[in-house]
């Protein structure tokens, strides 16, 4: 095939598919009318799941994890046709969290930065954002302890969760060429620990600066052409800026899990459920809760403890186990739990969309 006709298809093939789009488009806006008569979710993590492995399953040229990324973004335009979307994510824009809010829901959705977890869950409760992602736990730090204590004080469902790679990057001025034009080097302590054997071989020579996020890192390298700031890609790209370096952390095998939390009911779709519970403080008392889930064949795949903290030496526990609260056994094993447990409540049954 010359260019030439080969540019002209691709063009008529272009127009079908944004044809296609309004079509999508169109008939997106009266599911989301039928939507708002009942009052149900717009943001469904099970069906928005559902549609990536499909489509994913179905390309024979096309890569997979190429046509997963261009749904996020169909997705995440239908979504906000239905109804517009305000995500609270922690940090200021260019920190892990805002990328693995906008990876998670795409650009045609509005964000908004937060300074504490605490106020994602009341911007969400009062209506200030329509979901909040935040971090839940992490690959080589454990447990999220004030997102666990959120969970337990505000009335939010868990509705969907996302797993970022943290991978940390040498970000530059566009005219930085070399290392040795590097005189400053910023960022916040825990990124300047991860990537101390980087540092220590190739910028011992620069001053290091450290910086309450990463994300202020990035802003810093705007003002100073000497200096370089370790961050995500989404810190460079916001503020323009160039990756000298990738995947520089000392231990690659940095992920973070985080939930996604919601003002409407748990949904009871998804392939995984958490849930809180507390027990009286006897012997047997945990056993005995678990004890169900097993003699129903579910597979837990965390537990975690936490202190009350209106209630000194009392604990509830955080639980994760496979399956959906609407299948038969799990909702025998949870009838049966609730009878050995002071307090349970299911925060949700939900899917991982990346």
């Amino acid at each position: 095939m010359e260019q030439e006709s080969g540019r002209k298809k691709i063009d008529e093939i272009d127009r079908e598919i944004v044809r296609l789009l309004d079509e999508r488009v169109g008939i997106c806006k009266e599911i989301g009318r039928a939507k708002a008569e009942q009052k149900a979710a717009v943001f469904d993590s099970a069906r928005e799941k559902e549609v990536l492995e499909r489509v994913a399953s179905v390309a024979t040229q096309a890569s997979g994890e190429g046509v997963k990324s261009v749904y996020r973004e169909i997705i995440s335009m239908c979504r906000n046709v239905q109804k517009p979307t305000i995500v609270a994510f922690l940090g200021p824009e260019g920190s892990f969290s805002h990328e693995a809010a906008r990876t998670t829901f795409g650009s045609s959705s509005e964000y908004l930065s937060c300074r504490k977890i605490g106020e994602i869950f009341s911007k969400v409760e009062l209506g200030g954002a329509d979901l909040g992602v935040v971090p839940l736990e992490n690959s080589l730090e454990g447990p999220i302890n004030e997102t666990l204590d959120r969970l337990l004080e505000y009335p939010l469902s868990i509705v969907g969760e996302a797993q970022l790679r943290v991978s940390q990057n040498l970000i530059v001025h566009p005219q930085t060429e070399s290392l040795s034009q590097i005189e400053r080097l910023y960022s916040h302590p825990q990124a300047l620990a991860q990537c101390d054997a980087y540092i220590s071989k190739y910028l011992s020579h620069a001053e290091v600066v450290m910086t309450d996020s990463t994300a202020r890192a990035a802003e810093h390298v705007l003002r100073d052409k000497s200096g370089a700031a370790i961050g995500s890609k989404i810190a460079a790209e916001l503020n323009e800026l160039k990756v000298f370096a990738s995947g520089i952390e000392d231990r690659p095998n940095n992920y973070t899990r985080f939930v996604v939390v919601g003002k409407n009911g748990p949904p009871t779709k998804g392939e995984k459920t958490s849930l809180l519970f507390s027990v009286d403080n006897v012997p047997g008392a945990v056993s005995a809760v678990l004890t169900e889930f097993a003699r129903c064949g579910i597979n837990i795949t965390m537990i975690l403890s936490r202190p009350m903290e209106q209630r000194p030496w009392e604990y509830f526990f955080f639980l994760d186990f496979e399956g959906n609260a609407g299948e038969p056994k799990c909702s025998t094993a949870l009838k049966a739990a609730r009878e050995k447990t002071g307090i349970l409540r299911v925060l949700g049954s939900y899917s991982r969309l990346r």
